[in-house]
């Protein structure tokens, strides 16, 4: 007959074994040249159908929460499932030597938009933006556990609010496959204490003009970027191009944007601490 701590003991971890896992980091994550992102966004079409050129200087990547609980490194064309693009993790970079005029103190804005909204066949609401934030920041002596060649960019505290909230990727069934662009800028210095709004930008997501955008902004080209793939007609599943095989994805869950409101990773994780008392008598 167990003891009542036995029993107590073997619930606890049944309890921890019924949670999402945490996000754990890849062991197999690599670094690639700023080519090789210029390439994706040719043969992808995004260049010259979206944008008109990229010619990054710097490589920039996302981080995502596999369905298996892995914090994966977002390359270039990777096929997500809804569930997978609901929350980045983490946003990277590499290179930033290359970059011109560029300080420790230098920030940067980033954001998301679909270029295929709402049907790849009919993006009549083409560079719908799902999020749109400035005053980004290199963390110093903090590199990333899944790439540890990248540093960390980070929302400085006490920063504006996003100008457009991370808005979960959800195109609709069977709408084709969608390419949703993640993009890093140099961000003006005048906007570290002012809002996107002093410059005109309007709150309207859909049918994003990024030249006139950039125009108000002040903006240089983009230093870097990188996309993700959605196919609507996979049913959940996706084909991740970091491992080449097929992973089944639960339904779209978590929100926010690193940096930004805690990770869709991190669930579960107050209720696992709170049994690693009783786990420890094992």
């Amino acid at each position: 007959m167990l003891s009542p701590t036995t029993t107590l003991t073997l619930g606890a971890l049944t309890l921890a074994l019924a949670l999402p896992p945490l996000a754990l980091a890849s062991d197999n994550a690599t670094s690639l040249p700023t080519l090789t992102f210029k390439n994706a966004f040719i043969s992808s079409g995004i260049v010259p159908e979206v944008i008109a050129a990229l010619d990054p200087s710097v490589s920039f990547y996302a981080t995502y929460s596999t369905s298996t609980g892995h914090e994966e490194l977002l390359l270039p064309g990777t096929s997500l499932t809804t569930s997978e693009a609901s929350s980045p993790l983490d946003f990277l970079v590499e290179g930033l030597t290359n970059a011109t005029n560029i300080t420790a103190s230098t920030r940067y804005l980033i954001y998301l938009l679909d270029a295929d909204a709402p049907a790849r066949d009919n993006p009549s609401a083409r560079n719908l933006r799902h999020y749109l934030a400035g005053n980004y920041t290199v963390m110093p002596g903090v590199n990333s556990s899944v790439l540890p060649s990248a540093q960390r960019l980070v929302v400085q505290t006490g920063s504006f609010a996003p100008f457009t909230p991370f808005t979960a990727p959800n195109p609709a069934p069977s709408s084709g496959v969608h390419r949703f662009i993640y993009a890093l800028y140099k961000q003006p210095a005048n906007f570290s204490a002012a809002g996107f709004e002093t410059a005109g930008m309007e709150p309207e997501t859909g049918n994003w003009n990024l030249s006139r955008w950039r125009g108000q902004l002040g903006l240089g080209p983009a230093i870097g970027a990188t996309f993700f793939t959605i196919d609507t007609a996979a049913a959940g599943q996706s084909t991740n191009s970091t491992r080449g095989t097929t992973t089944v994805g639960a339904g779209p869950g978590g929100s926010g944007a690193a940096g930004l409101a805690v990770p869709a990773y991190m669930v579960g994780f107050t209720a696992i601490s709170t049994l690693v008392g009783l786990v420890a008598f094992l």
